[in-house]
């Protein structure tokens, strides 16, 4: 896809083979749980001169015209970006004896039920002060198609819903500690970054040089005294 109206295409048309059904809770109770995934790819040209600065798009026009299209696309670098978006909306959880369930109706409420705990189980485990080394992603599929968004290289945000109403108050702390335990999930995003490898290597040069210096600064500070 290409524009904001072409994900909102996709948006619709998922939303419209969600399957739903009624129940003794909810005229239009989901049936399933819905993901939406966006791959977002990002690619950046830069220049950078023989001694490893940046350099200005002025400079390299005037190179491309000094030295022609073949010798100066030696400064040209390139950098790709690579970024995933999850948005979940997950079917809630249900009692059978209140929801009223029966036939099919019964046997999607045990998937659901079935679905959550294991991630539910997941989430646990990543909030284990004993470090447990097995993390359970594939006992489901969603948590297996989630495992990037749970405890991966990612940034995550959950929205609980609940109700007001009394009979609902079962229902409404198990999700409000389902989010609590969320919520201590500790996870550190960095960028996911492709860069050909000569810019990697002017990379390391520029380190070693600033080490170098910083060596020969330390050296000269110590003779002094």
């Amino acid at each position: 896809v290409r524009s904001p109206q072409e994900i909102f295409k996709l948006m619709a048309d998922g939303a419209a083979l969600r399957a739903t059904g009624k129940t003794k809770l909810n005229e239009l109770s989901s049936r399933s749980h819905a993901i939406l995934r966006l791959i977002i790819e990002q690619s950046e040209i830069h220049f950078v001169a023989p001694d490893g600065r940046e350099m200005p798009v002025e400079e390299f026009e005037a190179k491309l015209q000094q030295l022609g299209s073949t010798e100066a696309s030696r400064f040209v670098r390139q950098r790709f970006r690579v970024a995933k978006l999850n948005l979940v909306d997950l079917a809630g959880s249900e009692r059978v004896r209140i929801s009223g369930a029966t036939g099919q109706r019964l046997e999607e409420s045990k998937r659901i039920n079935r679905s959550l705990s294991a991630l539910g189980n997941v989430i646990s485990a990543l909030t284990d002060l004993r470090n447990r080394s097995h993390i359970p992603y594939r006992d489901s599929k969603l948590t297996r198609i989630l495992e990037d968004s749970l405890g991966g290289n990612c940034k995550t945000a959950m929205i609980a819903m609940v109700s007001p109403a009394l009979d609902a108050t079962s229902e409404t702390l198990s999700t409000l500690k389902f989010a609590n335990r969320a919520k201590s999930i500790r996870n550190r995003a960095f960028v996911n970054e492709d860069v050909d490898k000569n810019s990697l290597l002017r990379k390391y040069e520029r380190e070693l040089k600033r080490l170098r210096k910083e060596l020969k600064h330390r050296q000269q500070s110590v003779v002094d005294q």
